[in-house]
């Protein structure tokens, strides 16, 4: 392993994080090209091959929207992804999905509340989880044929950023135009039910493409060590925690291997779109791993670690009998400690194929999910550089340890 002093190390991750968090990084926009074109440069000066691949999807715009109902204005928030829609026509409301298949809501304005609104639905194209009942609503919804659906929705702390209120839908493949609004506005609102009114929705959605990339340094045998590290953000947020400071370790990790000469394969993969509802830099990873997924020795993925104070939380997840004794001594080195599973990261599209994995975390990382993630407060002051240093070392370590 290469020698780094600390401090070299710690400054670096400071100055990458700072470049990586001047805006954010939706799949598609400029500054998620300028990060993965830094991810590039800094690989490919260690020594790694880099590959990169064009992957379609949409960037979202978006403006002010409300609805005037009599004397009354209501202030909305624009649905992620949704469609524009300015018009007016009759409110009409649901709380149940056993109402909105009772139909009667084509070209009016279609409020949604109660337990429609429980909780955020499922994309509809989302292939790793996606609940019936889930898939239930958003099929009558769209039969619905509304003019535009507005959400009243509560606070989510099952959310990242724990947001009050909370979109209904995120999904570019829904095309009704829709909205939210807070529950007790919801309340409100739902005195004009049968009257006309007005709304506007200012949303716009583009094709574009965004990089997915892959640093390689190759070793002779045919087996591999894969490391993720999201890339992505949410729009709106500079996402240090969530998750600059994972692709600061990786950075971190490719200049300490700048010397590697194992055996097994080592692969940084900075997957680009975890934020994003189509996920489209796990789908083209699994479609290049088709067929392959079995010479995998072991998955790592950095998600939400470096919160300053913290420790780091490492979960395991069907590791096989020569891959935990390692990653435990390295862990046993740094004072790393093993946190419980959680399955809302890059990991599971290892675990839900099969193939053994190890995560990171920062040790309260509900805490950062349910007060920092997605919001403008995730910025680099919540980020310790000597702790995310850490990080990079101690994979540094374990790919030694198993690569070897």
């Amino acid at each position: 392993m290469e020698t780094v002093p600390t401090a070299s190390l710690a400054s670096k991750v400071t100055t990458h994080l700072a470049q990586l968090c001047r805006e954010p990084r939706p799949v598609g926009t400029p500054g998620n090209r300028a990060a993965n074109e830094l991810f590039q440069r800094i690989c490919a000066s260690f020594g790694f091959e880099v590959e990169s691949a064009e992957l379609p999807c949409l960037v979202w715009e978006r403006g002010l929207s409300r609805l005037e109902a009599g004397s009354e204005v209501y202030d909305l928030c624009t649905g992620p992804y949704s469609r524009p829609c300015d018009g007016s026509a009759p409110l009409v409301a649901a709380a149940s999905v056993e109402e909105l298949e009772r139909g009667g809501f084509e070209a009016k304005v279609l409020l949604v509340h109660g337990d429609l609104c429980s909780g955020q639905l499922m994309p509809k194209n989302f292939v790793f989880f996606n609940p019936e009942s889930h898939q239930r609503i958003v099929r009558a919804l769209e039969a619905a044929r509304p003019l535009a659906i507005i959400a009243a929705t509560g606070q989510n702390p099952e959310l990242a950023g724990g947001p009050y209120p909370f979109p209904l839908l995120e999904d570019g493949d829904f095309d009704v135009p829709n909205a939210y609004l807070k529950d007790v506005d919801g309340a409100r609102l739902l005195r004009h039910v049968g009257r006309e009114v007005a709304i506007s929705i200012d949303s716009r959605r583009r094709s574009a493409t965004t990089p997915q990339l892959l640093a390689r340094k190759r070793g002779n045998s045919d087996k591999r060590l894969v490391f993720f590290a999201h890339i992505d953000t949410k729009y709106g947020t500079p996402g240090a925690l969530d998750n600059g400071a994972g692709v600061c370790a990786l950075l971190g990790l490719a200049e300490l291997l700048r010397d590697y000469s194992g055996r097994h394969t080592i692969e940084l993969v900075p997957l680009n779109g975890e934020d994003c509802y189509g996920v489209p830099g796990q789908m083209h990873w699994l479609a290049q791993n088709e067929g392959r997924l079995g010479n995998i020795v072991s998955g790592f993925n950095v998600d939400g670690a470096g919160f300053a104070g913290q420790r780091i939380a490492v979960s395991f997840y069907e590791c096989p009998a020569q891959v935990r004794p390692i990653v435990e001594a390295a862990m046993g080195r740094v004072g790393f400690v093993e946190g419980p599973q959680w399955p809302q990261g890059d990991h599971s599209i290892l675990v839900l194929n099969g193939v053994p994995a190890v995560a990171l975390t920062s040790e309260n990382a509900f805490f950062i999910s349910s007060t920092v993630a997605h919001t403008e407060q995730d910025t680099p002051e919540q980020v310790d550089p000597e702790t995310v240093e850490q990080v990079a070392r101690f994979l540094a370590a374990v790919a030694e340890g198993l690569g070897y």
